[in-house]
C-alpha cells in the first residue's frame, strides 16, 4: 500500500507522500464515516478518499491524512486532537504549504468537517462535504471558507434537508448551503448516501479544490 505511518500524539496516523519532490506540497485532511470507527488502523482505509488516493498514486499531487476515528460518534475529544495534531505533524515534517491545506469527510466525517471548519476556520484553504450535516449556527464561521458541498437526493442516512438520526441539531447539505454564500452545492438526483466515489472521482471537484489558497 502506498500509505505511510506518521506519529501523533501515540497514536498512528497513515499518510500519503506524493512521489513528487517539489514543496511545499497541498495537505488534505479525510475524515471517514462511522462505519470506518476502531483503532485497527485499517478499516478506515477501504471507504472514500484513501482508496482513490490508492488507484491514483502516481499522479496525486497532495500529502493526504487518513486518521481513524475510535468514535463513538465524529471526531471530538481526543479524536479531534489526533486530526488536527496529523495536520501540525504534516506541516513541520512532510512540508506541506499552510496556505493549502483542505478540509474533506463523509457521513461523519462529512458532519466533523462541518464542525472542524466551524472551529478551525483558518486553517483551511477549502473544504468538500460529502454527504454531512451541519449546525446552522456555526454557519458564520464558516462562511468565509471556500466550500463544497455535495449529498444525494434519497439519502437517508443523513438527509440532505433536516436533522438526522445521531445529531437532531444538524441539518444536511441542502439546508447548509442556503446559510453558507458562495458555498457551491451538488444534489445528485436518485441517489443515496453512497457518493463519495463518485465525489471522490470527479477531476472537476479536485481541479476546484487544488485551486483554493488561503491569503
Amino acid at each position: 500500500m502506498p500509505f505511510r505511518e506518521l506519529s501523533v500524539r501515540g497514536r498512528s496516523c497513515p499518510v500519503f507522500v506524493p512521489r513528487e519532490a517539489l514543496a511545499p506540497r497541498p495537505c488534505v485532511l479525510f475524515l471517514h464515516g462511522v462505519g470506518e470507527n476502531g483503532d485497527d488502523g485499517r478499516r478506515h482505509l477501504l471507504a472514500g478518499l484513501p482508496p482513490y488516493v490508492r488507484d491514483h498514486e502516481e499522479t496525486f499531487p497532495a500529502v493526504a491524512l487518513f486518521p481513524q476515528c475510535r468514535g463513538p460518534w465524529k471526531y471530538v475529544g481526543e479524536d479531534e486532537r489526533f486530526a488536527m495534531g496529523a495536520v501540525e505533524a504534516a506541516e513541520r515534517d512532510l512540508r506541506v504549504d499552510p496556505r493549502r491545506i483542505y478540509l474533506t469527510g463523509l457521513s461523519q466525517g462529512g458532519c466533523s468537517a462541518f464542525d472542524l471548519g466551524a472551529k478551525y476556520p483558518d486553517r483551511w484553504a477549502a473544504i468538500v462535504v460529502v454527504c454531512g450535516a451541519g449546525r446552522p449556527g456555526d454557519a458564520p464561521r464558516l462562511a468565509g471558507i471556500p466550500a463544497w458541498i455535495f449529498h444525494g437526493e434519497f439519502d437517508e442516512a443523513v438527509p440532505p434537508s433536516g436533522g438526522h438520526a445521531y445529531d437532531r441539531e444538524s441539518v444536511g447539505g441542502r439546508d447548509m448551503v442556503r446559510l453558507l454564500p458562495g458555498a457551491r452545492y451538488t444534489e445528485y438526483p436518485g441517489a443515496d448516501h453512497f457518493i463519495w466515489d463518485r465525489v471522490y472521482a470527479d477531476p472537476a471537484m479536485w481541479e476546484w479544490l487544488f485551486a483554493q489558497r488561503r491569503p
